[in-house]
């Protein structure tokens, strides 16, 4: 009866909140002390989202709650009205009983993801902080109404409203504020990676406050979700479209062909379909310079604050090629492409979807000059692992080339490679018993005592490209055997993928959903995969024809390193 009663004292006054509006938004900034006040009001609903008995059984309806605290929490006007407000509400939730299955042991657990430090610093008094620690230690346990367990195991999101409705795409001040409050505390408790970001996580909550509530029109409202999934630095995060956004950024953004950035040029580096490329006048390796009149190093600086899905500025790079670089509201694109004699403007068509891929005649192995193998991750499939071995056991030295997306072949390979049994990494999950804390999967071990391992050199090729499985895989040869590794930072994005999560308006998002750490603790999250030897292609190469990779790697291995 007393939830029913509460809930029907929260629906009183959201209409009382309407009656009686939040300042428009522009009109009377923010004060800082507003903007903190906020930022205590998100931490505390969303602890108390994942952590009360009563809030995490769905006993309440939650976003609600958040509707109706913001007015109050902006007009409390000191440290001492917020304070009253949040033990009030405390107090309305009802009592917490103790909790004897709670672990509270945090030994061999990734604890200090968790932060709980602004319980003793937003001036809360100490019965407040008594309170809120209380309720940390003696949390809800087993099935949460938020959040559960899916395969891999990685946390998923459940029961959030999607307000997809047209009202919802520049909503209402607090609404606007709610998209942000629920996706910075998802990240908050569910992120294995939140503590790499290059801003300090509340530090991005406090930054975003004032955008999300001052936002002028859609537009603003929209690209500020964008920004604020961009300062996870996680390459797995991405974001649905909403018409408004594409016609912003430009939905036509795809065509026939790749390109990665070299020496502030656009070096084109895969054809998808050939008849559309050679059409357009397209081949592999021009070198394209600008873009709709606009240079490639405007495009990069134009389109750099919108890069939303890289874990670092060699992944955003690449990114950026992918989704904005030939991006416009018309099907028809303008470029120059360098030349020996001088430029020449090109006509290229672009798409909303790319175009049928071409599929390419490759063999994914074979034997190069000086009787050392090649072996593209990329086209190897698991079944033809056995008989590449075979063909190349042989070989002075093998050059395993991951500067693409691998085919899961990476187990086979390094167990064939390894001549004993070997650990390729540490992963850590979500202790869904203690949101924000992580904790250690059992280690497991690949391979056992084998006498076919292989014998000669094993060189791997890595680049920004190199990106998730690509970067697991590395790992795992890496493990399997003595390797070097040649190339350029990989897009450090490590880990499963969360299944997607909702924000208000219809949108959806997702990040990475475990911690994937090398065996000594080292992180590949951002920093990308451990690299011997720094080797980056240049213009004059490509002009050359040379991969200045593979050349590194045949010399590493025929001056034995």
């Amino acid at each position: 009866m007393r939830i029913v009663l509460m809930q029907a004292l929260m629906l009183l006054l959201i209409h009382t909140s309407k009656s009686n509006p939040l300042p428009k938004p522009g009109a009377e900034p923010l004060s800082s002390f507003q903007i903190a006040s906020l930022s205590t009001l998100g931490k505390v609903w969303g602890f108390l989202k994942y952590y009360h008995p009563n809030v995490a059984k769905g006993q309440y309806n939650w976003d609600s709650v958040l509707i109706v605290k913001i007015p109050s929490f902006i007009a409390a006007g000191n440290s001492k009205g917020v304070d009253n407000i949040v033990s009030n509400w405390l107090n309305e939730l009802g009592p917490v009983n103790n909790c004897p299955t709670c672990d509270n042991d945090t030994t061999n657990k990734v604890f200090w993801n968790l932060d709980t430090s602004w319980m003793e610093t937003s001036g809360f008094s100490p019965g407040v902080i008594t309170q809120l620690k209380y309720i940390q230690h003696n949390r809800h346990q087993g099935n949460n109404y938020y959040y559960t367990y899916s395969p891999g195991p990685v946390t998923k999101i459940t029961n959030e409203k999607s307000y997809s409705s047209d009202e919802y795409q520049f909503p209402s001040a607090p609404y606007r504020l709610l998209t942000l409050f629920r996706y910075w505390n998802i990240v908050n408790y569910f992120s294995p990676y939140k503590y790499l970001t290059t801003k300090k996580w509340p530090a991005v909550l406090n930054e975003f406050i004032p955008l999300f509530y001052n936002a002028a029109d859609t537009l603003q409202y929209q690209v500020c979700i964008v920004k604020m999934i961009g300062s996870l630095n996680d390459g797995h995060s991405a974001i649905t479209w909403s018409p408004t956004l594409a016609n912003f950024f430009g939905k036509y953004n795809r065509t026939a062909f790749h390109c990665s950035i070299l020496e502030g040029k656009a070096v084109v580096t895969t054809i998808f379909n050939e008849a559309l490329c050679k059409e357009q006048g397209i081949a592999l390796n021009d070198i394209i310079i600008s873009v709709d009149g606009e240079t490639i190093e405007e495009r990069i600086k134009k389109y750099s604050p919108y890069i939303h899905n890289a874990s670092n500025e060699a992944a955003a790079v690449e990114s950026l090629s992918f989704e904005y670089l030939f991006a416009g509201n018309d099907s028809l694109c303008s470029i120059v492409k360098l030349t020996a004699t001088q430029p020449q403007k090109h006509i290229i068509k672009r798409y909303e979807k790319y175009p049928p891929m071409t599929e390419p005649v490759i063999k994914a192995w074979k034997i190069i000059e000086g009787n050392i193998g090649y072996v593209n991750m990329g086209d190897l499939w698991p079944k033809d692992v056995q008989t590449m071995m075979d063909s190349l056991t042989n070989t002075k030295g093998i050059i395993f080339d991951v500067r693409n997306y691998p085919r899961n072949a990476w187990i086979i390979t390094a167990v064939r490679l390894a001549c004993n049994k070997f650990q390729m990494c540490r992963m850590t999950c979500a202790d869904n018993n203690y949101p924000g804390v992580f904790k250690y999967l059992p280690v497991q071990f690949w391979g056992n005592d084998n006498t076919r391992c292989y014998k000669g050199k094993v060189v791997i090729l890595v680049n920004a490209y190199s990106k998730s499985h690509a970067e697991y895989s590395i790992m795992g040869l890496q493990a399997a055997t003595k390797t070097i590794t040649i190339g350029s930072t990989s897009a450090g994005a490590d880990g499963n993928i969360t299944e997607w999560v909702t924000l208000p308006g219809g949108f959806r998002t997702r990040f990475s959903g475990l911690g994937i750490y090398y065996p000594d603790g080292a992180v590949a999250q951002r920093t990308g995969v451990k690299i011997d030897i720094v080797c980056k292609p240049t213009i004059k190469g490509i002009l050359a024809g040379k991969d200045e990779l593979i050349d590194t790697a045949v010399r590493t291995i025929n001056n034995g390193q």
